[in-house]
């Protein structure tokens, strides 16, 4: 029953995680993409190998101080004496050009103060892990929450479980080893265990420093993705109006040019109307021919013509064809080309004289030529 209530719980944390679980993704692959984008010089400034740690280690033949910083290399130790912690480590720190808010103090306490226990979770607690290891402490031990300093360490298991390994320390013990060494727990970042190299250690806070740190990174690459988006902006900007200035250019070229073929359309236009009326007047006119034609078939038979001549004027209106013959009756003939398709106003140019070898009275007259209506429409 019991079992079942706890992994309800952790069901119910996982859930109400996976939000947060997101939105840590999402920003983890931002920074991851941005970082990709910057110089390794200016990564590895934001994003240091580590702060500076001093360990205060007490033992029978004093107190040791052992200063390890790993991005300059540097590793030093000394011993002092009780009453004078606090000086020495003011001169240590000294000595190697380090500021006390820059350096991670720690204690080293006995192995038996700590309390080690491990735990698996499934892999979807992975991005509630801060949330369920503490609250699964307090449900599976009589441990309280104000009575103790805590902290863990993660890894992955071969079936693809999270593997938790969590230590644990009561706050009087590190109040002891405080008091006996003159420090202040508010001074303490941290504690270890045992003389191992590889023994536990308890974070009692976040370093203020590193929360510095980590708020100026973010402050600089969100300022840095800020004006990378603008230069991107500025710069699709620019090559637009780039763009706009090379198409109004061509716009202008391309309207001249327009405006060349549009008068030499319109030329060739009138030039074709022109030739179209050319062609018109040249089918439609009646030539010599049909002069001769028409006077051939409405002149009677005691008349023929001796000179045909046809004048053409400044217009299709103003031709003109005269006639010179001998006729058996002369003035009949005026009446006979009014009767004609294509004569109009006959008229005698001359009077009309008896001639005594043909035996018939010589005649000239003219007419004007019968235009169609097409015709007149299109002559000017």
């Amino acid at each position: 029953m019991h079992e079942s209530k706890d992994r309800g719980a952790l069901l119910a944390t996982v859930r109400a995680a996976r939000p947060r679980d997101w939105a840590q993704s999402a920003a983890a692959w931002w920074c991851r993409e941005a970082v990709d984008l910057l110089p390794q010089r200016f990564v590895a400034a934001l994003a240091p190998a580590g702060r500076p740690r001093l360990l205060v280690d007490r033992d029978d033949t004093g107190i040791r101080l052992q200063l390890n910083d790993p991005r300059s290399g540097v590793q030093a130790g000394e011993t002092t004496h009780a009453g004078e912690v606090t000086a020495a480590i003011a001169s240590i720190l000294q000595r190697h050009g380090l500021d006390r808010r820059d350096v991670d103090l720690g204690l080293r306490l006995p192995e038996e103060s700590v309390f080690r226990r491990e735990l698996m979770l499934p892999p979807e607690a992975k991005g509630a892990i801060d949330t369920i290891v503490p609250q699964n402490l307090l449900r599976r031990t009589p441990f309280k929450a104000e009575d103790i300093y805590c902290d863990h360490l993660t890894a992955t298991s071969p079936d693809g479980r999270i593997a938790v390994r969590q230590w644990v320390t009561r706050r009087h013990h590190v109040q002891q080893a405080a008091d006996q060494l003159g420090l202040a727990v508010a001074h303490i970042d941290f504690v270890v265990f045992g003389d191992d190299q590889t023994s536990p250690s308890i974070r009692l806070a976040r370093p203020a420093a590193a929360r510095k740190t980590s708020t100026v990174a973010i402050a600089v690459l969100g300022a840095l993705a800020v004006l990378l988006g603008s230069s991107i902006a500025v710069l699709t900007f620019a090559r637009q109006q780039a763009t706009l200035a090379r198409l109004d250019a061509e716009i202008v070229v391309a309207r001249k040019g327009a405006e060349r073929v549009r008068v030499l359309v319109d030329q060739l236009r009138e030039r074709r109307t022109a030739l179209s009326r050319l062609r018109l007047q040249r089918s439609e006119v009646p030539g010599l021919i049909d002069v001769w034609d028409e006077a051939s078939r409405i002149l009677p038979k005691h008349s023929w013509l001796t000179e045909l001549r046809l004048v053409e004027g400044a217009n299709p209106r103003s031709a003109t064809v005269t006639m010179t013959g001998f006729s058996a009756a002369a003035p009949s003939l005026i009446n006979t080309l009014g009767g004609s398709r294509l004569f109009v106003d006959a008229a005698l140019t001359s009077p009309v004289a008896m001639d005594t070898i043909e035996n018939r009275e010589r005649f000239s007259l003219q007419a004007r030529i019968r235009v169609p209506d097409a015709i007149k429409e299109v002559a000017p």
